[in-house]
């Protein structure tokens, strides 16, 4: 689902909650209920959906340059492990070619995960711990 609909649903759906209701009821301005009851709600939701799409991106272009479709002129993580794979190196005779990109995908995709999940904790209204 595009980020553009998913944001959309949701804000559909907060529309019919009953707290919107009731800040409408109250004589709340649109403003108002945006900024205080709208947005925090969302923005949970745009962090997360960042924090999962980025590392789809970063494997996808890993996954491209490894086939070889991606620049051949740049190097990145997928075109070094097409090298050391085109250099015979998944026989296990120089793993140093393979291991370090590997690490390299899989630490900068898990930490965009966490960043994710730690913000979604941080924005999101329904995880706040109350203090």
């Amino acid at each position: 689902m595009g980020f553009a609909r998913l944001i959309r649903s949701q804000v559909l759906t907060l529309r019919e909650r009953p707290f919107i209701e009731s800040a409408k009821a109250s004589g709340a301005g649109t403003a108002y209920i945006l900024t205080k009851h709208i947005f925090p709600n969302i923005i949970a939701l745009t962090y997360v959906n960042l924090a999962l799409s980025v590392p789809a991106a970063i494997v996808g272009e890993a996954a491209l340059s490894f086939l070889g479709l991606g620049d051949q002129n740049q190097i990145t993580w997928g075109r070094m492990l097409d090298l050391a794979h085109s250099a015979g190196s998944t026989t296990g005779l120089t793993w140093w070619w393979i291991v370090p990109p590997g690490i390299g995908i899989a630490v900068l995709s898990l930490s965009f995960i966490l960043i994710g999940y730690s913000l979604d904790e941080l924005f999101n209204p329904r995880l706040r711990r109350r203090r």
